[in-house]
């Protein structure tokens, strides 16, 4: 069956279900007025209004997502046939970019909080105002995420797209809307608030993956696969509806390995990264080429007149000429009819005579072979042909399938007691749905305190970080089946590995290499905001100039000023605040780190989860299975009531998540030291020599009396001048600061101590789920207990009055009821081929 028939059947039987279901109220309106009916009716009305207006104007959502620079842009524009998405040289995406097929002309750039550039609404723009507006927004984006972190600009465009005028490309049926969403790269999505956006959008979105030629060789190719796979779990994209899409295959060079060779392998590998289950689709491509020619043609289909303005098809012309020559080249050697026929196309439009439509109609013919848009747009349209059902018909009609399951449960539980032909059996009844209520609260209340208290105590041994403790938790809860704590430990234990390898290993490598503030800051740039990667890189540049001031101590840096020194003073206190503001703002960068990371894996946490919740339900259906009502399904009715509403209220992840303690200590300390000296005066007793005369006797016969001088040490006292030092008390201010290897220490200590409080965070999310839960599964049944009872009275009134009248009343009404049924089954089993 056809994309139009599929979309004809399913209007057709969905428009039977509206039917029947109002045939079956008119038929019987006083069942519908009860209080409870009436609002389940009014539920599944609203749904199906809803679903109406997506039938009545379906839409396939196109989304482009990449790797780094891989031509996203260029690929949407070449695809719609308009130069609308940026495509200057550098990552250029930063918001989402939606553009829906109509014929009037509209701009609209949504307000979104802390946004500095223009928002509002335009209409009738040309493409080029439209281009530049969306230009100048993305710029002070980027501009503005230097200095902040913000919400990405959201854009919608509105204009006539290609594929939408020329069904033959995607072989959509009439009537269906097309929406392409250009989004941006992961270097432009490191923060959770602009991760929470995307998710949803690519989710719903058929994905065509865009990778770069230039990083598929041996080089780079483990670098790509390894973003690919990022980009796919961050983003969270289903798998089943991608097509890969190799761009730039133009620059392949002479000595490359041949292009299918390249391929195959990469088939291969994309295979085996993202755990496909066949082999994917990888469409070799040149954006560039597709894109010059596409906008030379325009948006209209081949068929139509083309309505580019002739300046506008010669300065795209001339560009395809001449950045696409070597293309050209290649594709026309050996047909010299057809390169001859290019060079005359190339010389005339030198000489200022552009083709004409026809002559645009055989370049466009061959652009779309040679650039590989041909296969795209074949591969798109098997795809769309294959997966019809579930992209465009199903999405729309689920809540309808929800709420007519909860309308049709309570209607057999009323069909069920209207069966019910003797009083003793609605007075056993009604008096075992009275004890159900009598006793709800309490069961609930218990069910829930023993399912919490095991909730505790997992998470209670999962702190102690021991991996034998951790398999065994994991064998238990598996063996029990809750698949769930499985998939919430491992996401918490890949938060702790990339805050280690992201964050805190590059900034230890900084400090051991003395690294440049710009070589860090583009270093974790790419796994944060750009402005809270300059802010980390700004602190680890003042914090690595000032320790060349400290005296290495130990696991420390140590320096001390007088107390009386404001300078120095000053100075420390400049120390002391660098450092504090280097772990402020690490703590800032693992914090955001972590809350992204959480983010890419809240698929796997609401899995997690929903296994929690499912055996929660298991439990609280014992509350209601244990009294073995004979006519009354209060289980169905509850279980299904509850998950739909499950279903509209989604839970949300917890934030806050790390704290780092610092380990900067200041110390005042006293030390005697000399201050300066003094002058005093001192008796000193001295030696000196002084002369006498002595007589003495000198000759052998006749004595002579001589005189002769000597000398000898004569004792006096003389007073000194002398100097000393003087001392005094000196007060210190000693600071010892972390040295980088013990910052790293704590760093890694503090992510260790906020996995614990991530725990707790984690715990009291569960916990407050399942509350919700049990709070959600209470209201239904004393909601539906509420009905059963005002039915069973309505029985034994009936009984006494006319019994076998209401028989015959209620068995047509079930066997219309049924038809009804049977109408929701033929166009689910439509909605899913």
């Amino acid at each position: 069956m056809d994309t139009q028939s599929k979309l004809d059947s399913a209007r057709n039987l969905f428009q039977e279900l509206g039917n029947s279901l109002a045939n079956l109220v008119n038929a019987a309106p006083e069942v519908f007025a009860d209080e409870t009916i009436s609002r389940k009716l009014d539920d599944f009305n609203s749904a199906y209004q809803g679903a109406t207006k997506r039938l009545e104007n379906p839409s396939l959502s196109i989304a482009t997502i990449g790797t780094t620079s891989s031509g996203k842009s260029t690929i949407i524009n070449a695809l719609m046939g308009r130069k609308i998405a940026p495509i200057e040289a550098g990552e250029m995406s930063g918001g989402v970019l939606t553009l829906k097929h109509s014929q009037e002309r509209k701009l609209i750039i949504e307000e979104t909080p802390d946004a500095v550039w223009e928002r509002g609404e335009w209409i009738d723009l040309t493409d080029e105002e439209i281009y530049q507006k969306i230009r100048v927004v993305m710029h002070s984006y980027h501009e503005q995420r230097k200095k902040k972190e913000c919400i990405a600009p959201q854009i919608q465009v509105y204009i006539p797209l290609l594929p939408a005028n020329d069904l033959s490309l995607s072989g959509l049926p009439e009537g269906i809307g097309i929406d392409f969403l250009d989004l941006p790269g992961l270097k432009s999505v490191q923060d959770r608030a602009n991760l929470q956006v995307i998710q949803p959008l690519v989710g719903k979105a058929f994905s065509l993956v865009a990778l770069d030629y230039l990083q598929v060789d041996e080089q780079h190719r483990q670098k790509l696969l390894g973003e690919l796979k990022r980009v796919v779990e961050y983003f969270q994209g289903r798998t089943d509806s991608m097509i890969f899409i190799l761009n730039r295959v133009d620059n392949r060079g002479a000595d490359d390995l041949p292009l299918e060779v390249r391929l195959e392998q990469l088939k291969k590998e994309i295979k085996q990264e993202l755990d496909l289950p066949e082999l994917p689709d990888v469409i070799p491509f040149n954006a560039r080429l597709l894109y010059y020619a596409q906008c030379a043609w325009g948006a209209t289909a081949l068929r139509s007149e083309s309505t580019v303005i002739s300046a506008e098809r010669t300065k795209f012309l001339k560009a395809l000429f001449e950045d696409c020559a070597k293309v050209i080249k290649q594709n026309t050697d050996g047909d010299l009819t057809v390169k001859n026929w290019f060079r005359e196309r190339e010389d005339n439009l030198e000489l200022g005579n552009p083709p004409d439509d026809y002559q645009m109609r055989r370049i466009r013919f061959y652009a779309l072979k040679w650039s590989g848009g041909e296969a795209l747009w074949s591969c798109i349209n098997n795809r769309i042909q294959e997966s019809f059902s579930e992209l465009v018909i199903l999405p729309a009609l689920l809540d309808v399938f929800n709420s007519f399951d909860v309308l049709d449960a309570s209607l057999n539980n009323l069909i069920e007691v209207r069966k019910i032909d003797n009083q003793e059996q609605v007075k056993t009844e009604r008096e075992k749905i009275t004890k159900i209520r009598q006793d709800l609260q309490k069961n609930v209340q218990r069910i829930g305190k023993d399912f919490q208290q095991e909730v505790q105590e997992y998470i209670e041994k999962l702190k102690e970080d021991d991996p034998n403790t951790r398999i065994e938790i994991k064998q238990y809860a598996e063996k029990k089946g809750y698949q769930g704590w499985s998939l919430i430990f491992d996401a918490v234990a890949e938060v702790e590995g990339d805050l280690t390898k992201c964050l805190i290993l590059p900034m230890r490598d900084a400090f051991e290499n003395n690294e440049s503030t710009h070589n860090i800051q583009d270093k974790l740039g790419e796994v944060i905001n750009p402005g809270l990667a300059k802010d980390i890189a700004k602190s680890y540049d003042n914090v690595s100039r000032r320790l060349d001031k400290f005296e290495k101590k130990s696991d420390a840096f140590y320096r001390k000023v007088r107390a009386d020194d404001e300078s120095e003073i000053k100075e420390l206190e400049h120390d002391e605040k660098y450092v504090r503001l280097l772990y402020h703002t690490m703590r800032q960068g693992m914090t955001a780190r972590a809350e992204f990371t959480l983010q890419t894996k809240a698929k796997q946490f609401e899995e997690g989860l929903k296994s929690l919740v499912d055996d929660q339900l298991k439990r609280l259906k014992v509350c209601l299975s244990e009294k073995e009502l004979a006519a009354i399904n209060l289980e169905e009715v509850a279980i299904k009531d509850l998950r739909k509403k499950l279903a509209e209220n989604l839970p949300t992840l917890p934030e806050k998540l790390f704290e780092l303690p610092d380990n900067i200590q200041q110390n005042r300390t006293q030390e005697s030291e000399v201050v300066g000296t003094e002058t005093y005066y001192e008796n000193v007793t001295k030696t000196r020599n002084e002369t006498y005369t002595e007589e003495y006797k000198s000759g052998s016969c006749l004595k002579q009396t001589k005189t002769r001088t000597r000398s000898r040490p004569v004792e006096y006292t003389d007073t000194e001048e002398r100097t000393r030092d003087v001392y005094e008390d000196i007060e210190y201010i000693e600071l010892f600061l972390p040295s980088p290897k013990l910052m790293v220490e704590q760093w890694l200590s503090g992510v260790e101590k906020g996995k614990d409080s991530l725990w707790d965070i984690l715990r009291n999310w569960i916990i407050n789920r399942l509350d919700y839960v049990s709070n959600l599964f209470e209201e239904s049944v004393i909601d539906i207990t509420n009905l059963a009872e005002r039915t069973l009275d309505e029985q034994l009134r009936l009984i006494e009055l006319n019994f076998e009248e209401q028989k015959k009343f209620w068995e047509s009404f079930e066997v219309e009821k049924n038809m009804v049924n049977g109408a929701r089954k033929k166009l689910e089993n439509n909605s899913r081929d």
